[in-house]
């Protein structure tokens, strides 16, 4: 199964947010999902991890350097295909979701490459998750880079 439709939401507990909507849109389209997954790293938590290797590469510990560095990833990654087991099982046709991409600095270059390198990609939907953060993602450079049409999702306003 070809994916039609790209579905970008954000790596945190919010991740389901807009799914059921997404998969609704390619069950329309006759294709699967391709989903991306945005980390929005912790800046201070990642400077700490680079200032930690950064005094262990000066000491000359390098393998533990190495180490703290691709721990972080390799603890990101983990949780990127646990997440996408949980989208893949909400799914009647567990081929629906037939890939993924996690991305940890630009969402808008993200979604770009995705786009170039997926030719069958047919919308981007952005889910509510993204709208959280207004600094995630630059409308104004989207429209400017995606040709596709783009759905974006709010959480209904609770009173």
């Amino acid at each position: 199964m070809k994916a039609r439709v790209l579905f970008a939401t954000k790596e945190d507990e919010n991740f389901r947010y807009g799914f059921s909507y997404a998969k609704e849109l390619s069950k329309i389209v006759k294709g699967g999902l391709y989903v991306l997954l945005y980390h929005d790293k912790n800046i201070l938590k990642s400077f700490e991890d680079d200032m930690a290797a950064a005094a262990l590469d000066e000491a000359g510990e390098f393998e533990t350097a190495g180490q703290i560095l691709k721990e972080e990833e390799s603890i990101t990654r983990d949780d990127a295909e646990k997440k996408i087991a949980m989208l893949r099982q909400q799914c009647s046709d567990p081929g629906m979701v037939v890939d993924y991409r996690l991305a940890t600095g630009s969402l808008v270059s993200a979604i770009r490459d995705i786009l170039q390198e997926k030719a069958s990609i047919e919308m981007v939907i952005l889910s509510p998750s993204l709208m959280d953060n207004g600094k995630a993602i630059s409308f104004k450079k989207l429209r400017k880079y995606v040709t596709k049409p783009i759905v974006t999702m709010s959480r209904p306003v609770r009173v």
